[in-house]
């Protein structure tokens, strides 16, 4: 019994052996699995390391290969591309952005600093206290009402800045009574660019919103006018000099609160001011000059309105429904014939408009004023539509100074001829006028079209190439066919001697065309000219450089308009639509106008690239008579500083030691002119203007000599009214000559030269001149002192040397102290034509 539990309990252990057995054995293959597993991973993992290195392997070895032709020119290619890029930003920024030359030629601007008014003692203004005096005048204000006024010790006489008896008068209404008690009218615009207005009397003075202090020489107002939402404050400045009274108003100072944006500021507009008792005229610089004269009875009329130097190109429209003078003096005066006021803008000149309106119209006074436009408004058209438009205002202020000077003229110095002795006389104490010397005849002016742009064609592509209309040496000819008709004193402007023609490219180069002669072909006619006394000028535009001029960069250098950003571009006068825009068939008669900006660097060049050439003078096509501002956002150049860096650039032209010859010369450029093309001789007809005057010239004979319009041109019937002209305002003839035929120019930018052929005008030219010669020859070098209108017919200038002129343009003969002036004709002492 015992046998069998112990072999039952030996088979026990003996099955739990083999459990455990069997329970070793599967951990043993579990573990050999994971092993198993183990070194697969393993080895894979070193694969796919092997692989991989491999792979690095063989990039390596195609590094090594060398690049196909293909790669390395796109490589090439791509490099290039980023290192010119590179370059271009490096000179964009430092050729383009950077560019600070200009600014030397800016004016600064100084603000003094006032005291507490303290006013003088003793008065010869009644309810008037004086502010300062000097051995002439005395100043006066009145700090109850802001009015100043100037008594002269000379006459006795007080001129006042607003009338005294303005609530008075029998015609102004209730808000042109509040004008007539202001010192200045403000315009502005809000955050909308709508409009409106103060006066400083009505929404300042009366409301007691204005201060009053002393500064040097005279006193200061500062009016806060408007209202929290469009408000400003003004300070305007008197101060008393010599024989005038200036007024400025520092722009730079002008604040402007809320949402106003200043636009522009009417000065003093009743400074001055006569009424129905008093006999005289405004003055104004319309083209030649022109007299408005006091309570004319043209109440119905427009009031005269001109901007001086012409509207800025930027603010024009495109738009020219009439040719029309341009105001080329910044003078205007209210005159009577033993005396007046003459007054001057001399700061912000470029940006003033004159006015002027006569009794009967909106009050009892003859008056007259300038306007300043502080800021530009462009005017947007909705996608072509010109039904809708968006304004667009200019944010930055105006920043040069404004500035007018009130001169008391008595005696010797009344009516028009003393206001003009006057002004002429300050202008040669300045040094801007010296007399002429030593001239014998009169300059005859003749301009003489050399080069010429002609489109050509190969293939159907179109291309411009340069012809000859006149070479040198034609030229000189021209020249010894004028002296064999005893013309010896010529005035040549030869255009279109350079860069490829009339329309020449811009003046960063300086290459004499090889087909006109070359640079000896010009030395030599300058030499011949010189030789018959005679001056040569070789003509170039600075400022308006033609499209045809491909490498121009006009995207970067012209000047710009503020509201679309666009490059100013002009032409031609479309005649079906009348923009000035048109290139009629040529694209050369497209411009871009140079931005001020980059105008020296193009001046400096010029004369750099140009020393070599040896020519007495230059004609300058546009320097004399073209301002345009910049108004780039990011580098905006306003008008006033436009014209300081075209003095400078006159300024540096003369230190040259050319002769330097303008067109249309506007005042700026008398100071740096030997000789004025194209001197205005007429006036606009303005409705409210009664004569034609000439001011102009009167400023100018006899210290720079200056020519008519061509004459080309005229009428037969014509001509012998405008000799009479040119003899009444002391202009020399002017003529345009090609030595081939005009019609040879028929396909070409200038087709309307159609009558320039010099064999066919040489014997009429010679004739013209003869006879205006033989009249101005012996006052040549004299001022004009005195001009008179005898009657609607009969003028009489007066020399300095006493020589008298008698000019008649009446169809019948008229009698002048003894003296009969032929119809149609002129008379001079003992001489008289036609005879």
């Amino acid at each position: 019994m015992r046998d069998k539990e112990k072999a039952k309990k030996q088979l026990e252990e003996l099955d739990h052996s083999l459990e455990v057995l069997r329970a070793i054995a599967a951990e043993n293959e579990k573990t050999k699995a994971k092993h198993d597993k183990d070194e697969e991973y393993l080895s894979r993992k070193k694969s796919r390391r092997e692989r991989r290195a491999e792979e690095k392997a063989r990039k390596r070895e195609k590094r090594r290969e060398p690049l196909t032709p293909v790669a390395k020119a796109i490589l090439a290619l791509l490099g290039a591309v980023v290192f010119c890029f590179a370059v271009y930003l490096i000179y964009y920024f430092l050729h383009i952005v950077n560019y600070r030359e200009y600014e030397k030629y800016l004016e600064d601007f100084t603000y003094e600093a006032g005291s507490p008014f303290v006013p003088g003692s003793g008065s010869n203004v009644p309810g008037y206290e004086l502010v300062c005096s000097n051995d002439l005048l005395e100043l006066y204000t009145q700090t109850s009402t802001a009015n100043v006024a100037v008594y002269d010790k000379r006459t006795g006489k007080t001129t006042y800045s607003n009338p005294p008896a303005a609530d008075e008068d029998t015609v102004a209404n209730g808000a042109n009574k509040n004008f007539l008690k202001s010192q200045f009218l403000l315009y502005y615009y809000n955050d909308d660019v709508v409009s409106g207005s103060w006066s400083s009397y009505k929404d300042c003075v009366q409301a007691g919103r204005f201060e009053v202090e002393s500064i040097t020489d005279g006193v200061r107002y500062i009016y806060t006018i408007g209202d929290a939402t469009a408000g400003f404050v003004v300070p305007l400045e008197y101060r008393l000099k010599e024989d005038y009274l200036e007024v400025s108003i520092p722009a730079s100072e002008i604040q402007e609160l809320g949402a106003g944006y200043v636009y522009r500021i009417q000065l003093l507009r009743y400074m001055g001011a006569t009424s129905y008792d008093d006999e005289g005229y405004i003055v104004v610089p319309n083209g030649s000059g022109s007299i408005i004269a006091f309570n004319n009875g043209k109440t119905t009329a427009a009031a005269y309105s001109q901007y001086v130097y012409d509207i800025d190109p930027l603010a024009a429209t495109y738009t020219n429904v009439e040719p029309l003078e341009t105001a080329r003096l910044p003078i205007f005066g209210i005159m009577e014939e033993d005396g007046g006021l003459l007054v001057s803008i001399e700061d912000s000149a470029s940006n003033c408009v004159l006015n002027a309106e006569v009794s009967g119209a909106f009050n009892d006074y003859n008056y007259a004023f300038p306007t300043f436009v502080l800021r530009t408004v462009d005017d947007l058209k909705n996608f072509g539509d010109s039904a809708t438009s968006v304004l667009v205002m200019e944010e930055e202020g105006y920043q040069s100074n404004i500035r007018v000077r009130y001169t008391f003229l008595t005696g010797e110095y009344g009516g028009y001829s003393g206001m003009a002795n006057y002004y002429r006389e300050r202008l040669v104490s300045e040094g801007v006028l010296v007399p002429n010397e030593n001239d014998t005849d009169i300059p005859f002016y003749c301009d003489v079209i050399t080069g010429v742009k002609e489109t050509g064609h190969v293939l159907g592509v179109q291309y411009l190439h340069s012809f000859p209309m006149t070479t040198f040496d034609q030229a000189g000819q021209m020249a010894d066919a004028l002296a064999a008709e005893g013309i010896t004193n010529q005035v040549m402007n030869l255009q279109g001697w350079f860069n490829g023609g009339y329309y020449h490219n811009a003046t960063d180069s300086v290459h004499v065309m090889g087909k006109l002669g070359g640079k000896s072909g010009l030395e030599a006619l300058n030499d011949k000219l010189a030789s018959y006394d005679g001056t040569l000028y070789a003509d170039v535009a600075f400022q308006k450089v033609t499209a045809a001029d491909r490498g121009f960069p006009y995207t970067q250098v012209a000047s710009r308009y503020y509201g679309s950003g666009y490059a100013a571009r002009f032409g031609l006068v479309n005649p079906t639509t009348y923009r000035n825009t048109a290139s009629l068939g040529y694209r050369e008669n497209i411009y871009s106008a140079l931005s001020p900006k980059f105008l020296p660097r193009y001046v400096s060049k010029f004369i750099k690239k140009s020393a070599s050439i040896d020519v007495d003078g230059y004609s300058l096509r546009d320097l004399g008579n073209y301002l345009v501002s910049d108004k780039k956002r990011t580098n905006t150049i306003e008008r006033e500083e436009a014209m300081d860096i075209v003095t400078g650039q006159l300024a540096a032209l003369e230190a040259t030691g050319h002769r330097l010859m303008t067109s249309q010369a506007n005042a700026y450029a008398f100071a740096y002119s030997t000789d004025i093309l194209n001197a205005p001789l007429g006036h606009t007809a303005y409705d409210i203007v009664d004569a034609r005057i000439p001011l102009y010239e009167m400023i100018l004979h006899g210290y720079i000599n200056y020519s008519s319009d061509l004459l080309n041109y005229e009428n037969n019937d014509d001509l012998p009214g405008t000799v009479l002209r040119m003899i009444e305002c002391g202009a020399s003839p002017h003529y345009v000559f090609t030595w081939e035929e005009s019609s040879r120019m028929k396909l070409t930018a200038l087709n309307t030269f159609y009558a320039t052929t010099f064999a066919n005008w040489k014997d009429t030219a010679a004739e013209t001149y003869r006879e205006v010669n033989a009249a101005l020859k012996s006052v040549q070098n004299e001022a004009i002192v005195k001009h008179e209108i005898l009657d609607e017919n009969v003028r009489r200038v007066t020399y300095n040397d006493g020589t008298e002129i008698l000019i008649n343009y009446g169809s019948e003969p008229a009698t002048v102290g003894g003296l009969t002036v032929p119809a149609r004709g002129y008379a001079v002492e003992d001489r008289e034509w036609p005879n």
